[in-house]
């Protein structure tokens, strides 16, 4: 068969309703058994979804109550934190409803496995039983484990995303102006989940407009914008704003990108690629470790990107959408100043279908002797992968991330609870986990930079951004756990009067402020 008859084959349409229904329910209870409550807000960004769940529930908006004032929310996408909020109000005493959210999030990774099923079958004409196989090989990896078994926006993200590319795809074939509405409307709301869907905008529109279809691909992104509007209006004029320090993790997004840019220039740029583009070989590497040596790892390795290549001209040919938009992502996540896994976990479910259908489409267009290779081929990445899976499932090793953070915190955690009362303001670099389980208010010690990935603060630096933030928050305690900042609060405290340290704790100190 050809290449060219291949992708004018017909698309399943429909398939039985037992294989999505079995790929959902598997996925749910997995997702439901692999996530255990755990100390919230060890990963930073769960912690503030969980305080505007919270301050979402209890009637204070969509603020950072958590900070002195009150101030406006305007980092985060809404509708994660919303999405809590209302399970919120059904479960609201915290920490005994965390089970009840993580539980949230083990619906949302069903739903993305049924998704994922449903793009197969519909999109790549998939047989509904090989397409079940794929989604929940694709589905309930350790990655996702990892995301569903947090407070963390990606499994909302990934249980939207797949309908809304199967739009998209529809949407870019001839077909009503009203789907193009719909499609464009679908990717503002996800971008309402993650702000890097922006790259679905944009490679929807690329696709329309690589069909001579301008009008269309003009009316997707004003309906995207007409979604974003309010959320843009209210973050630009929402009061009041957080103070000067705290910008880098609780403000703009963009500004805090555009002021790293602006400090580091292109060599920033650039060197944020390099960095991240290591990062995501070591993360791919990590998925697809053979530990038969460097000849097999570097044999397993060619032969996932020859797959992952192959799929992605094969996936091109009957949902461009959905490839343009992965390579725009991980373009962006390239470029982004921030620890990519995250990021590339998100679509990790959509790599996989690249590297399955590539699989699926080098046997299909290979002749019999071929074929052989490819077989082989396609068992020592099945048997490669599901080594790595197996020995995550064995050890529980997406509860490891989280358990060795909460150890790290429980001090600070610890000594908040023992020494202050309800009236004191703490700096500490777990601030979200303070809040939540101890009800006080708290900051970050330093403000948190773009420029700070490639380039870490020093000594003399850290002191400066300490003094700047006690300038700003009236804290009456700094608990310091990070060791970059050790010293860093050990030389303040040396030039600052009014800055003693009271007490050693397992690995930092705690200061108090004297006013």
């Amino acid at each position: 068969m050809t290449a060219v008859a291949i992708a004018a084959t017909p698309v399943r349409p429909g398939a039985t309703w037992f294989p999505p229904v079995l790929v959902a329910l598997v996925a749910l209870v997995v997702a439901r058994w692999a996530a255990v409550p755990y100390v919230v807000g060890v990963f930073h960004d769960d912690g503030i979804y969980a305080l505007l769940a919270q301050s979402i529930a209890s009637g204070q908006g969509f603020h950072h109550s958590h900070l002195v004032g009150n101030p406006a929310a305007t980092h985060y996408p809404p509708l994660y934190p919303l999405a809590l909020s209302a399970v919120w109000r059904i479960a609201p005493a915290f920490p005994a409803n965390v089970p009840m959210l993580l539980g949230f999030n083990a619906m949302l990774l069903a739903a993305a496995a049924w998704g994922w099923w449903r793009l197969a079958t519909t999109r790549l004409a998939w047989a509904p039983g090989m397409a079940a196989a794929g989604a929940l090989a694709a589905t309930l990896t350790s990655p996702m484990l990892v995301l569903s078994s947090a407070l963390l926006s990606e499994p909302l993200f990934l249980a939207m995303l797949w309908p809304t590319l199967a739009l998209t795809e529809r949407a870019a074939e001839p077909s009503r102006r009203r789907t193009v509405v719909i499609a464009g409307l679908c990717g503002g709301v996800l971008m309402l989940v993650r702000t890097h869907a922006l790259a679905l905008l944009i490679a929807f529109a690329l696709v329309l407009v690589a069909r001579r279809r301008w009008r269309d691909a003009l009316i997707a992104f004003g309906t995207c914008v007409a979604v974003q509007l309010p959320w843009i209006l209210w973050s630009r004029w929402a009061t009041p704003r957080v103070p000067a320090p705290l910008e880098g993790a609780y403000g703009s997004y963009l500004g805090w990108f555009v002021d790293g840019l602006r400090e580091g220039g292109a060599s920033f740029l650039i060197g944020t690629a390099g960095r991240n583009l290591a990062e995501c070989w070591l993360l791919l590497h990590d998925r697809f470790d053979a530990g038969l040596g460097s000849t097999m790892q570097t044999l397993v390795m060619a032969l996932v990107v020859v797959a992952l290549i192959a799929g992605a001209w094969a996936t091109a040919k009957r949902a461009p959408v959905v490839v343009t938009f992965l390579a725009l992502y991980m373009a962006v996540v390239l470029v982004w100043p921030y620890a990519p896994w995250r990021f590339v976990w998100a679509v990790w479910p959509l790599f996989a279908m690249l590297v399955l259908e590539g699989v699926r489409m080098s046997w299909t267009l290979s002749g019999r002797p071929a074929r052989i290779g490819v077989a082989i081929g396609a068992v020592l990445l099945g048997a490669v992968y599901l080594r790595t899976e197996l020995h995550a499932y064995a050890t529980r090793s997406w509860r490891t991330p989280a358990r060795q953070a909460a150890a790290q915190i429980a001090p600070a955690l610890d000594w908040t609870r023992r020494r202050t009362s309800t009236d004191d303001v703490v700096l500490s670099d777990g601030e979200q986990v303070i809040a939540l389980y101890v009800g006080r208010r708290a900051a970050p010690p330093v403000d948190f930079t773009a420029r700070e990935y490639l380039d870490p603060p020093r000594s003399v630096e850290g002191s400066a951004k300490l003094a700047a933030m006690l300038a700003a928050v009236p804290a009456r305690y700094v608990i310091i756990l990070a060791p970059s900042l050790v010293a860093s609060a050990a030389s303040l405290a040396t030039q600052r009067p009014g800055l003693r340290r009271i007490e050693r704790i397992a690995g930092g100190a705690v200061y108090e402020v004297l006013r």
